[in-house]
């Protein structure tokens, strides 16, 4: 597993793996703070998931790409195109609830 900061030029990029949750967050945002550190978690180290974590304030333009309105919002992507997404923080075994259901 590989944690990732993405800015504009580089996003599209870091979408290209096999699975990536993407973690849109603010640095001013409890509840993001709280999200990644569940994120950070080793519980899963898996090798074919990536993490891209997006600072919306810092790049407010890849949040208006994806209309988001609220943060923490967590979209997944398989092999580049978005199965599944989530506002809010979610807990170990929804992450890996749903990282099981699309990554197998």
């Amino acid at each position: 597993m590989a944690i990732h900061y993405a800015t504009e030029q580089d996003f599209d990029t870091l979408l290209q793996g096999e699975f990536v949750i993407v973690d849109f967050f603010s640095t001013t945002c409890i509840p993001c703070k709280l999200f990644s550190k569940i994120l950070e978690d080793r519980e899963i180290d898996m090798p074919f998931l990536d993490i891209v974590k997006v600072n919306t304030t810092e790049y407010p333009g890849l949040g208006e790409r994806f209309k988001i309105r609220a943060v923490p919002k967590v979209h997944f992507y398989k092999e580049g195109k978005l199965v599944d997404s989530h506002l809010g923080v979610m807990p170990m075994e929804e992450l890996l609830d749903v990282v099981r259901k699309y990554a197998y």
